[in-house]
């Protein structure tokens, strides 16, 4: 599941500790994924509530990665991405498909949620002052590099552009360059194919939506 999808089923209200707990694993993955110790990550430490927090982000992705929604959505959906990505002559579909439903049904508990993504992200800039306290528990290396990265993801508040389809496609672009699966930019008619793709799965996603228990 993607970041706000886990504030979203498994927030605690005022609580910016548990916030950072539920996005940690994320966070870390995506800031600097092997400067801590990911053993310590799983164990409980000495701080309840951000244990709390990380260890409902695993429970969270597991269930939803076997879940009816998932699945079904997934399925309904396999033919036209691989047909979409030979297309453009993009490889990986599958992978994609995988994080394209996570970031759409981000957009659509987005829209649902009436206000909840500047909760989030304010949630988020007051969790700041604690974070080198809760790092220093998994042996973290550069904690000030996360700071760094960590505070670029608030200001930008990216997870905004989902609201717009072609925002969904550069985001997934930029994971695409991230892990090596396609290190260039797509062309406007990539894009645009992906567009078009994208609104295809959000009306699956919003069809299935109500399998998917909170």
């Amino acid at each position: 599941m993607n970041f706000f999808g886990h504030y979203y089923f498994d927030k605690i209200e005022n609580n910016p500790i548990h916030t950072f707990g539920l996005l940690t694993p994320d966070l870390l993955r995506n800031f600097t994924p092997n400067d801590f110790n990911k053993k310590l990550l799983h164990q409980h430490n000495n701080h309840e509530i951000w244990q709390m927090g990380i260890s409902k982000h695993f429970l969270r992705d597991k269930s939803f990665h076997n879940s009816e929604f998932f699945k079904l959505t997934y399925a309904e959906c396999h033919d036209t991405t691989r047909s979409t990505f030979k297309k453009c002559e993009i490889s990986r579909f599958w992978f994609a498909l995988h994080v394209i439903i996570e970031m759409i049904l981000d957009k659509v508990l987005i829209q649902k949620s009436n206000g909840l993504l500047n909760e989030f992200y304010l949630e988020l800039s007051e969790s700041i002052e604690h974070i080198p306290a809760l790092l220093l528990q998994i042996n973290h290396q550069e904690i000030d590099t996360f700071i760094k990265r960590m505070n670029r993801f608030i200001e930008s508040q990216y997870l905004f552009k989902y609201l717009e389809n072609e925002g969904i496609v550069y985001g997934l672009n930029r994971i695409f360059n991230q892990v090596g699966a396609d290190k260039s930019d797509w062309t406007q008619t990539q894009f645009n194919e992906l567009t078009s793709l994208v609104a295809h799965i959000e009306l699956n996603i919003e069809k299935n939506l109500k399998l998917l228990n909170s």
